[in-house]
């Protein structure tokens, strides 16, 4: 059907798809790139009626034009349940991408790509069928697992500071972003030198559950509260553990010095905090 309509729009000189995974179950998802002669031809709706009834069209290169820079991105959900999207773009563009050069390619595309349709033999050889960019491995340098540990408890400190002051929406902001993007990296060092070879994460490290030992994941779990401030501490106790744990054997693993003092002072010095606000309560 992406074919056929590519073939019938003379503007459409080749198509590749991209994001080659098997067909999940609730996830049928099909990616492709569009190279065109006229980019901006695709900044109007042009696949409105391509395709079956379309229930959702998603503009991403209008909401993150950083993200999408010369391309027009129509991403669509369709009736029947499958899902549709075309990037259409130059072939400079195009090759830029199949290259590696964009910044923010393995969080927003696959590395796989499959030549579906070429009408001027403009595309070189480009078949890649392996999907390669969930695939973690990776170690850190001594002055990044120090500057790592000193960024945790720092914004260990900041989302311990919102919490205290009961301020649900920073409080949550700063755990499901600030402080689970430096444990998932240490989780994935942990996860990779434990393995002792490349580790397929999935994507948005959906295989956590799988690779990491069962008792540390229950703590991991722990780490997604609901919206109350009991849950929350809980919360930010077991992000404490689980970042030790996992830490403790990364330095040892990599021949570093794990900062216990830095972890100490600074454990303590929320710890006061709470306490102090107990004593506050208490006095109401």
């Amino acid at each position: 059907m992406v074919k056929e309509a590519a073939t019938r729009d003379s503007s459409v000189r080749a198509v590749i798809r991209t994001e080659l995974q098997p067909v999940r179950k609730y996830l049928y998802t099909y990616n492709f790139c569009f190279i065109v002669n006229n980019t901006e031809k695709y900044d109007n709706d042009v696949f409105r009626s391509c395709f079956g009834e379309r229930i959702l069209l998603f503009r991403g290169d209008r909401n993150y034009p950083e993200l999408f820079p010369a391309v027009k991105a129509h991403l669509m959900v369709f009736r029947d349940g499958v899902t549709i999207v075309i990037h259409a773009m130059d072939i400079n563009t195009f090759l830029e991408r199949y290259r590696g050069k964009n910044a923010h390619e393995n969080v927003w595309f696959g590395d796989t790509f499959q030549k579906v349709l070429d009408k001027d033999r403009l595309l070189p050889e480009i078949e890649r069928t392996e999907e390669k960019q969930t695939i973690f491995e990776g170690a850190p340098a001594r002055e990044e697992f120090s500057n790592i540990n000193s960024e945790f408890w720092w914004v260990m400190k900041t989302f311990a500071e919102y919490t205290l002051r009961e301020e649900l929406l920073p409080s949550m902001f700063y755990l499901n972003n600030a402080v689970r993007d430096l444990l998932n990296r240490m989780l994935r060092w942990y996860i990779f030198l434990k393995a002792g070879h490349p580790v397929d994460m999935g994507i948005l490290d959906c295989r956590m559950e799988e690779v990491l030992e069962a008792d540390l994941f229950r703590i991991y779990e722990k780490t997604y509260p609901g919206a109350n401030y009991s849950q929350i501490w809980e919360a930010y106790d077991a992000a404490a553990e689980l970042w030790r744990k996992t830490g403790l054997f990364v330095s040892a693993h990599c021949g570093f010095d794990y900062p216990d003092r830095t972890e100490s002072e600074m454990s303590g010095f929320i710890r006061r905090l709470r306490a102090q606000k107990r004593i506050d309560e208490a006095k109401k």
